[in-house]
């Protein structure tokens, strides 16, 4: 599954998994530059950014991202919960 999770800036393999967004392969870049450029979710002055990860059912990411994701329509980036 390819989610977007905050990472910290310089070491992008080092990430908060309950952040993770599940994200299509289609659009996921897209959302990650609307994400950055708006710092959602993400503290003022702080040392993370959105990153994209590939995660499988052994990584706890994984589990946060079945129930939470970030679409588009129509240029619109909309984060969702189930």
């Amino acid at each position: 599954m390819l989610v977007l999770a905050q990472s910290v800036k310089g070491k992008e393999f080092i990430y908060k998994p309950e952040t993770a967004r599940k994200v299509s392969k289609a659009s996921a870049n897209y959302i990650m530059d609307i994400v950055n450029q708006y710092h959602f979710m993400l503290e003022e002055n702080s040392n993370y950014t959105w990153c994209l990860h590939e995660v499988d059912e052994y990584d706890s990411a994984y589990y946060y991202a079945q129930f939470r994701s970030f679409t588009v329509h129509n240029g619109i980036v909309t984060a969702r919960v189930k």
